[in-house]
């Protein structure tokens, strides 16, 4: 967690330095992408000091096990160019463009500097016949391709190449927006300033905790998902399947909270306090991965921050937000209308309660998830309200 709060302070730090700089020699294009890999390097730097004592050792290694490891670390950073840029063709909407023309710039260095990355890591913290050793065996032909075998390798990699190219897509817009956002005192204005820099803070975490998964940083991938509800509960939250997902959400007319309340009226503060305090909420929820965030895998137990009181902070605070945000009950014609609307919504958070009990289904394997889970049913917030209110 500490690691997430040195990186939003280099943020905020950038972000304060970028705008005072205005109309300077860096526009925005520029500013948010050296304020996102400042941030990234400094989240690296952050994982790595406290663990160098670790890296001191020296292991031999072959140069055949290095050869076939390497091969499928290259094999999986091509897919990362392949895989977006395929979607992009089977989906005219889909939204990664700018990640795949950034990617193909980098992409040769990376490349180039695959065998010393992997030799490196490999001397240090030793995997011997790994998952990627395997994979460049049956790439090689030198091993029968077998499913049980490559499964987790695979799997992991599958997380990897569907959420880096829009997370990053989606972080560079966010930045983009937050610099050049024009502050007003007004509250309104102020709560779309702060749920933009919310987003811009939630998508740093997020895009970190995909791109540098590594033993070295203690936060690799140990198990994934690997039912189809769980995946199709999560992926239906991201493109392509976000348009379905919008449809059944659209709402019967276009009011929102600040078109029902207005700031002459006491109820408009308390609501506009609530829908800040729900994105604080979610805010932290990200803040408190680190850089073990990911979707659909485990990375090591993460039970700091709202993730202290109940399971899924996030997920919860960011269904509360909707529900305030769009006020469902107003601006409607009919009672078909009425319903239309709390049906839409309710079908979100149904999602969201799926992607909540696939995960824990998942996770529940793993012996400190399950303590942590008896835990939380027995000592965390809801578990105390309802003793309070003598429903437990």
């Amino acid at each position: 967690m500490l690691i997430s709060w040195v990186m939003l302070l280099v943020f905020v730090t950038g972000l304060c330095t970028f705008r005072l700089d205005g109309a300077g020699m860096i526009d925005s294009f520029v500013a948010a992408r050296l304020l996102v890999f400042l941030c990234f390097f400094v989240g690296i730097l952050s994982a790595l000091l406290p663990r160098r004592s670790l890296f001191a050792g020296h292991s031999p290694l072959r140069s055949e096990e290095l050869r076939l490891k390497v091969l499928a670390v290259r094999v999986g950073l091509v897919s990362l160019l392949l895989f977006p840029m395929l979607m992009a063709c089977l989906f005219s909407s889909w939204p990664t463009g700018v990640f795949n023309f950034e990617y193909l710039l980098i992409l040769p260095f990376l490349l180039l500097l695959a065998p010393y990355y992997v030799g490196w890591v490999e001397k240090r913290m030793p995997q011997g016949e790994d998952g990627y050793f395997r994979f460049g065996l049956a790439l090689t032909r030198r091993r029968p391709w077998c499913w049980s075998e490559h499964r987790e390798l695979v799997f992991a990699w599958g997380v990897k190449l569907f959420f880096i190219p829009l997370m990053y897509v989606w972080l560079i817009a966010a930045v983009e927006e937050m610099l050049s956002f024009s502050w007003v005192l007004h509250p309104a204005k102020i709560v779309a300033g702060l749920f933009t820099f919310g987003l811009c803070v939630d998508l740093l975490i997020a895009t970190s905790g995909y791109f540098f998964a590594s033993r070295l940083l203690g936060n690799d991938i140990r198990s994934t998902d690997k039912t189809w509800l769980g995946w199709l509960s999560c992926i239906m939250c991201y493109p392509p399947l976000l348009s379905i997902l919008h449809m059944i959400k659209q709402q019967r007319d276009d009011m929102v909270w600040t078109d029902w309340l207005q700031p002459d009226s006491p109820l408009y503060w308390v609501w506009a306090i609530l829908i800040t305090l729900s994105w604080m909420i979610y805010w932290l929820a990200s803040i408190s991965f680190g850089l073990k965030f990911s979707n659909l895998s485990w990375r090591g137990l993460v039970d700091d921050g709202p993730y202290r009181y109940t399971k899924h902070p996030g997920y919860l605070s960011k269904n509360v937000y909707w529900w305030l945000h769009t006020v469902p009950f107003f601006g409607v014609l009919s009672s078909f209308d009425l319903v239309r609307n709390l049906a839409g919504l309710a079908f979100v958070s149904f999602v969201y309660y799926l992607r909540a009990k696939t995960e824990e289904r998942h996770l529940m394997i793993f012996p400190e998830y399950a303590a942590y889970a008896l835990r939380i049913e027995r000592h965390g917030v809801f578990a105390r309200l309802g003793r309070i209110a003598g429903l437990r």
